[in-house]
């Protein structure tokens, strides 16, 4: 790999960039004017908004006429700065909130010689809190007074009666503490959005934008190796999405210093006792956390832009990452959630919690290492994907069909094997319907409602199998298996079992409280005293419904030729475990699929993933209806008391019994195919 191509490429790659104004306008321009913009005049608009309110004039309104007292305490609160507080009379009452003719309702009520005080507001209205907070000063002064002038009367004390004890609240707290506290919350979510700013447009126009304007063929025609086109490409993204997010951190940075100095937005900081200095080392770090993760996030959009044929096709394209970036960087935001060796290695969410542990001076040395050797992992991973995929001139290049349920059917030809986007377009919709229809009936009918939905599942596949005209032999695998194909998947379901005991056993180890929701899934899922109905709705309707959707159609469509046969397994099984929609599940479920996806391409017949699929399923229904009781069962399979001797020991012999099952199973990728039904 030579340098000096590298720095050609990039140095291309940086001339194409900056010639875009839409790049140059959402990683340069947005971060500088954007941030100040909305932060001060949204502090201000805020700040007026609420002087406002507190200005405005109040009406209330008595269901009896109070007493002089009160009416007294109610004159003395009101002025020009609060606003006054006029006291009206009331036919309707509800009525009158609604339609904001008074602004508060208050009923009087004596109840052995003491006064009781209800009063009724409509939160919907906008000054509500803010009537309800100077009534309840009002009505706490009145009580006050009521109490002084009793104590009088007896010839006590008022400070020893009503102060018996003195206390105060001092915050040790240093001043860079609670703006590097504020900043945590807030920071992490903006650095984020600024890092995908930077990098999708300039990742867009160097892969899709190349293909439109028909540029990337004359690159491959230059004496240059395909590794130092893609590093030249990759470190120009990096570099804008790098210098995008250091943008961020000044423009805020010093839009909250502008705000600090003119008064400050957050309480308890001033700028006399701030020690800026304080907050350098964790900015530091902050800074190369945003640079590992904006070389990571360079490299993940490249692969995605990749796929698309054009600019507007890769936008489309990119849309599902930046939510899936997006939604786990507002961890920073959840205050129970803190950086610790599980969430140190979960991408997005490790960077988010890290800065926020770090400009809260929480951070852990061994968690900040952790965090940045699985980023630069995550780093190599994606380069190494980028590189495979631009040696792919089918992915490159190719001109593979697009979601074919848009084409007329008459226009599609006879035996025609859905393609990846039609699996993706199919599972995106299983997975809306399995949300929107298939929850809701489920809660509606009980067990016939998971019927319903196993229903629902298997008929996707099928419709959109005949709708495109495929060929049903070649895309579900109805192929009959051998006679040893069965004994290798009772071997491979064995030790993929234990395996998936072992990682469920330790998944509630770090998690105990998911122990609730196996729980609750088996009280959902199982009749009890009802063995047959269990193994047929339970065991048997997912058995052949989700082999048929996912181990079927999502398989075959993903599974184009020999080289992409293990990515299709592997992917397939993780959107098999992600459709469990349940994170202690996920992973297991996922490895399942995985073993399931692996049996079909190995034997070309799905009966084999069926028949695994039931072995599991079946095998769970009856350990829970012959133990004593349902908690006797979850204690005996999912309690963690295995040492690591033992953990070892089920490892090896569930990976035996993988190796066995596998032995079992043709050696071909693209084995030939059995007998067909």
């Amino acid at each position: 790999m030579r340098i000096k191509m590298i720095k050609a490429i990039f140095k291309k790659e940086m001339i194409d960039i900056l010639r875009d104004k839409k790049t140059l306008f959402m990683g340069i321009v947005l971060p500088i004017i954007l941030y100040p913009v909305l932060m001060i005049l949204m502090t201000q608009i805020l700040s007026a908004s609420m002087n406002n309110i507190e200005r405005q004039d109040i009406n209330i309104a008595f269901d009896k006429n109070p007493s002089s007292n009160l009416i007294s305490a109610i004159e003395d609160y009101s002025d020009d700065e609060t606003g006054k507080i006029n006291i009206i009379e009331s036919k309707d009452y509800k009525k009158e909130l609604e339609d904001g003719l008074i602004d508060a309702y208050i009923e009087v009520k004596e109840n052995d010689k003491l006064e009781d005080y209800s009063i009724y507001i409509n939160s919907s209205k906008e000054n509500s809190m803010t009537v309800v907070d100077k009534l309840e000063e009002i009505l706490d002064e009145y009580k006050v007074n009521i109490t002084e002038a009793k104590l009088e009367s007896e010839g006590l004390n008022i400070n020893e009666v009503l102060n018996p004890i003195v206390y105060k609240t001092v915050d040790v707290a240093k001043t860079e503490e609670i703006a590097g506290f504020f900043l945590g919350q807030i920071l992490p979510v903006i650095l984020i959005i600024g890092i995908l700013l930077g990098a999708i447009y300039p990742a867009i126009d160097s892969m899709a934008g190349e293909k439109e304007r028909g540029t990337l063929e004359t690159l491959f025609t230059l004496p240059i190796t395909n590794l130092e086109l893609v590093m030249g490409k990759y470190m120009a993204v990096s570099f804008c999405a790098i210098v995008t997010a250091i943008l961020n951190i000044l423009s805020i940075l010093l839009t909250l210093g502008f705000l600090l100095a003119s008064g400050g937005m957050v309480e308890g900081i001033s700028m006399g006792s701030f020690d800026a200095g304080q907050l350098i080392i964790p900015l530091i770090i902050t800074l190369i956390c945003v640079c590992l993760f904006a070389m990571v996030i360079s490299a993940v959009s490249m692969c995605v832009c990749s796929l698309a044929k054009s600019f507007k096709d890769a936008q489309n394209y990119i849309t599902p990452v930046m939510f899936l970036v997006l939604i786990p960087s507002y961890v920073s935001m959840i205050p129970n959630i803190k950086l610790n060796g599980i969430t140190a290695i979960i991408p997005v969410v490790n960077i988010s919690l890290l800065i926020k542990s770090v400009l809260s001076f929480n951070a852990n040395i061994s968690l900040v290492a952790m965090v940045f050797i699985s980023n630069f992992t995550f780093v190599i991973l994606a380069v190494i994907l980028l590189s495979k995929m631009f040696n792919s001139e089918e992915i490159l290049f190719g001109s593979s069909r697009s979601f074919s349920f848009l084409e007329k059917r008459s226009n599609i030809k006879k035996g025609t094997m859905p393609s990846i986007s039609d699996g993706i377009i199919l599972y995106a919709f299983g997975l809306v319907l399995l949300i929107y229809v298939g929850s809701l009936i489920q809660l509606k009918f009980g067990m016939a409602g998971i019927a319903m939905t196993q229903v629902m599942i298997i008929g996707l596949p099928l419709l959109f199998a005949y709708y495109i005209k495929s060929d049903f032999k070649k895309v579900f695998s109805l192929n009959l298996p051998k006679v040893k194909h069965i004994f290798g998947a009772i071997s491979l379901w064995i030790g993929t079992y234990v395996v998936v005991m072992i990682i469920t056993q330790i998944l509630l180890y770090l998690f105990p409280h998911s122990m609730e929701v196996v729980e609750g899934l088996n009280d959902a899922l199982f009749i009890k005293d009802n063995l047959i109905l269990n193994i047929l709705i339970v065991a048997g309707m997912p058995a052949i419904c989700e082999e048929m959707f996912f181990r079927g159609f999502l398989l075959s469509s993903f599974k184009n030729s020999k080289k992409s046969y293990k990515g299709a397994i592997i992917f397939t099984g993780i959107l098999f475990g992600f459709m469990h929609m349940d994170f202690i599940r996920m992973i297991p479920t996922g490895l399942l699929g995985i073993s399931f996806a692996y049996a079909v391409c190995k034997t070309n017949s799905i009966y084999i993933s069926m028949f695994m699929h039931f072995l599991n399923n079946g095998f769970a229904v009856v350990v829970s209806h012959f133990a004593n009781n349902l908690e006797q069962t979850e204690v005996a399979t999912t309690s963690v008391g295995m040492s690591i001797g033992q953990v070892l020991i089920y490892l090896v012999v569930g990976l035996v019994f993988i190796f066995i099952g596998s032995r079992l199973f043709k050696d071909k990728n693209r084995p030939s195919e059995g007998k067909s039904i």
